[in-house]
């Protein structure tokens, strides 16, 4: 396969040697699934950001496996949900985890809890429209240097370990600055966004009464614009003249890492975020053949190369990032 790129100065980027090759096993046609089409062909449903990385995946899949034809209806995330839920797509492919409320009409549909398979790491690069990870802004008129996870938190939300935080002295800004207040700007707590910190960062706690809301990196970061005492996590890559990202570390201690690639690929940037494959699975749980194939061809090597070689687009998988996904594919099956 010709994985080459028409981007000059853009080659795919580097596998993690220790990635395992698809093994091909024979198929057996599924006919008694939701998730076919009229003519038979599997539909796959989700956001349209990935429809690189699917027309690439079925299309190599199906080298091995001539049987399978794909539909890809790539119609946004809540299509992507509604389809996944009621079986009519194989899988769906979500830019983000699946959130708390999305999870009760799935374990009441599918009598089983959702399975969330992560399959790349999140781009580095909004100017495709891809789903990215995450960076804290502040304004460039702000002298704050950099920022921990655990001083994110107390800003964000309420009833911290040691106080909240409320104004920028209490960071160790000094003059002007120590007696300012902080203007946190996020997205509603039960949002896809919101979730992803409340889950991952924020441990559940109630967000700051401090807070403005606003809808999606764009607005976040044109208020940002407008108030110098502010601070808002959104998408990477969206540094300007006027705003600035934070150097990120999970504790006061450090390191302070800045979401470059090795450090995201080696899971070690605190706000990197992934690409994922949600499997319509059978009541009771469990996966039928042809998608177990699927999602252990896309986190093998001839998968991840795939996934490498979208300019400027999903990162791919550590082998022992790939090796988790295939553990919770067999822990699926009971294996």
């Amino acid at each position: 396969m010709n994985l080459s790129t028409e981007r000059t100065g853009w080659a795919p980027r580097p596998l993690d040697a220790e990635l395992t090759d698809y093994l091909p096993q024979p198929l057996t046609a599924e006919v008694n699934v939701g998730w076919l089409t009229a003519d038979g062909a599997v539909r796959l449903s989700g956001s349209g950001h990935a429809r690189y990385v699917l027309e690439k995946l079925t299309a190599a899949f199906a080298h091995y496996h001539p049987q399978a034809r794909f539909a890809i209806e790539l119609k946004g995330t809540p299509t992507a949900m509604a389809f996944a839920i009621n079986d009519k797509a194989m899988f769906s492919v979500m830019g983000r985890e699946i959130t708390p409320m999305e999870s009760v009409p799935w374990r009441k549909q599918r009598g089983a809890e959702p399975l969330g398979i992560r399959v790349a790491g999140a781009a580095l690069d909004t100017r495709q429209h891809l789903a990215t990870s995450l960076a804290v802004y502040v304004h460039h008129a702000n002298p704050l240097a950099r920022i921990s996870l655990s001083q994110l938190s107390r800003i964000f939300t309420a009833g911290n370990v040691g106080g909240d935080y409320s104004r920028w002295g209490q960071l160790g800004l000094g003059g002007d600055w120590a007696d300012r207040r902080i203007v946190p700007l996020t997205t509603q707590q039960y949002s896809g966004f919101g979730s992803y910190m409340q889950k991952h960062h924020f441990g559940g706690r109630a967000l700051s009464a401090d807070c403005e809301y606003l809808v999606g990196t764009d607005r976040l970061l044109e208020r940002l614009e407008q108030e110098p005492s502010a601070i808002c996590v959104a998408a990477i890559g969206r540094e300007t003249a006027l705003l600035r990202a934070l150097p990120l570390a999970v504790d006061d201690a450090g390191p302070w890492l800045n979401g470059t690639v090795d450090e995201m690929t080696a899971g070690d940037y605190a706000l990197g975020r992934y690409l994922w494959f949600y499997p319509a699975i059978r009541h009771g749980g469990g996966l039928d053949a042809l998608q177990r194939a699927f999602l252990r061809f896309t986190l093998s090597r001839q998968g991840q190369q795939i996934i490498a070689s979208q300019p400027d687009g999903y990162l791919p998988l550590s082998a022992a990032d790939a090796r988790a996904e295939l553990l919770q594919l067999d822990l699926a099956e009971g294996a």
